[in-house]
């Protein structure tokens, strides 16, 4: 197996073409993107389709990434009919998968989620060895159903490993090169004991709405803070309006986005960042070592982004808010004993530090160099 960080490989070993089963969310979508934008780096030339759902957001993460998009027709399974319709769309989904898999892959990466399904059944049927991405503590529907199916697991935490079956690699998660760069740019940087504090407020790639409310709802009781704080806040399409209006009337220095395809560099210039806790966010965070405020999303039947805060927040790099209690009293505690506090921050910051798994990327690829299959020379998925 070559080893973390090879950029260079024998002809005999090296990777043409992957494909990427899954989407819907960043969260699942970015961890693929960055072992395929990994994986071009040490073996130029290779070849990566992204099957994925209709949703405007992989769009927006795929675009002017040099890689294949192929959407699939897949109704969202919620509710009774939500489920049946996507029962009837599988084994179409899963046919236009087999039809471009067939012209030759040497191995397939599960995001996770219900949009990866289509693909990983194709690639079975097809013979094409599967690595299925897990980034969460508490391991997806998906992922606990098909573990013992493919050909590895790559893992978070060893106590996602010991929650699935089949072979199981703990990797961390992988992070896109923008946060690596990003994570260099940050160690350079310097802010002095004076001057404002930047606080990023990001809830997830499409915005958090339950963030936005408890924000809008905050900031008048904040006002001693305002010549202290600068905001940047990805909100989402549907509140950004409401949100840059709030921060107006309260004479904030605020920069309003409903999405950033630059988020690590945001990040990587920020102070404190209030967060969802989604298990790719998490990973972004730990490489770059910026404290956070983790809000994790209350209605997940699972609560698996409560348990994947609480990893950090065990570590010292973060504290954890119930979205009920994320308000003006919270938050005046959070900037009076974290944010105006070096010494806390830097601690914060080497507990982040200390999970960051910047290599993830490499060990993945590694573990696809193990199961993949020699692949077919034919004309590959461009044609």
């Amino acid at each position: 197996m070559a080893p973390a960080g090879t950029s260079m490989a024998r002809a005999d070993e090296a990777l043409r073409r992957i494909a990427f089963f899954g989407g819907g969310t960043g969260g699942h979508l970015t961890p693929g993107v960055a072992v395929a934008e990994r994986a071009r780096d040490r073996f130029p030339g290779l070849e990566a389709v992204f099957f994925c759902t209709r949703r405007p957001v992989e769009k927006l993460i795929l675009e002017g990434a040099g890689f294949s998009l192929s959407s699939l027709d897949l109704a969202v399974p919620r509710g009774a009919r939500g489920w049946m319709r996507f029962a009837l769309g599988l084994p179409r989904a899963a046919r236009q998968v087999r039809a471009v898999l067939r012209r030759g892959c040497d191995a397939g990466i599960g995001l996770g989620g219900y949009a990866s399904l289509p693909g990983i059944i194709a690639a079975r049927r097809e013979g094409v060895p599967v690595v299925l991405l897990e980034q969460n503590r508490i391991p997806g529907r998906v992922n606990r159903l098909l573990s013992g199916l493919v050909s590895a697991v790559s893992c978070p935490f060893p106590q996602v490993a010991d929650a699935l079956r089949g072979r199981r690699e703990v990797t961390g998660n992988p992070v896109r090169r923008s946060v690596r760069e990003a994570a260099a740019q940050r160690r350079g940087r310097a802010r002095g004991p004076g001057g404002r504090r930047r606080v990023l407020v990001v809830g997830g790639s499409q915005g958090a709405r339950g963030l936005n409310g408890a924000l809008m709802g905050a900031l008048p009781a904040l006002s001693q803070f305002r010549e202290k704080i600068e905001w940047i806040h990805v909100s989402g399409s549907a509140d950004k309006e409401a949100m840059e209006e709030c921060y107006r009337q309260g004479g904030w220095e605020a920069l309003v986005m409903s999405y950033s395809s630059d988020l690590p560099r945001w990040m990587a210039d920020s102070d404190l960042v209030i967060a969802r806790a989604g298990g790719t966010t998490l990973a972004e965070l730990t490489v770059l070592g910026v404290p956070a405020v983790l809000v994790p999303y209350p209605h997940h039947a699972d609560r698996h982004q409560l348990h994947n805060a609480r990893t950090l927040v065990e570590a010292g790099g973060a504290v954890l808010l119930d979205e009920l209690e994320l308000g003006a009293s919270s938050l005046e505690r959070v900037f009076r004993e974290i944010l105006f506090s070096p010494e806390r921050l830097r601690c914060m910051e080497q507990a982040a530090l200390s999970l960051g798994r910047p290599e993830a990327a490499d060990a993945v690829i590694n573990l696809l160099l193990e199961v993949r299959r020699p692949c077919r020379q034919d004309s590959g998925f461009s044609s």
